[in-house]
């Protein structure tokens, strides 16, 4: 595998945007500036390539509440019927008797995704939809 080199950059920011981002640094379990600067840009990378209508893989969490009849089935219909969408696994749990979450793993074009994803939202019952992408879709490494 080719070794990449390193190029050092020098910036400025305001005191207080500096105290916030060595917070957030300590809150994802400390490491160095740097290699969370690297996994920004790599996050901010991945969205541009699905809003340029990349491939990607992510999650869609769904939140359900079960007092209407069917949402589950309905959710589960339109996952089935989307083409071009291919569903790798879900996994479903009761939050309690009237609420289930259920979270589907998934590859495909980010519009048809994020498209699939307004579907979902409009169905009766369903109280919050989210599509989290993960990464582009690769041989397993992070795209250069």
């Amino acid at each position: 595998m080719k070794e990449s080199s390193l190029i050092r950059m020098s910036f400025s920011i305001e005191e207080e945007l500096f105290g916030e981002l060595e917070a957030l640094i300590a809150q994802a379990g400390g490491g160095n500036r740097s290699e969370f600067i690297r996994d920004m840009i790599r996050k901010q990378l991945t969205r541009k390539l699905c809003a340029s209508n990349g491939e990607v893989i992510g999650t869609i969490s769904v939140l359900c509440s079960l007092e209407h009849a069917g949402v589950e089935s309905k959710v589960t219909g339109l996952l089935d019927k989307t083409a071009g969408i291919k569903v790798l696994g879900a996994t479903r749990f009761m939050v309690n008797e009237s609420c289930s979450t259920t979270m589907v793993t998934v590859v495909g074009i980010g519009r048809d995704i994020r498209n699939l994803v307004q579907n979902i939202r409009q169905i009766k019952g369903v109280g919050q939809a989210e599509f989290v992408i993960t990464s582009p879709v690769t041989d397993g490494r992070q795209k250069k």
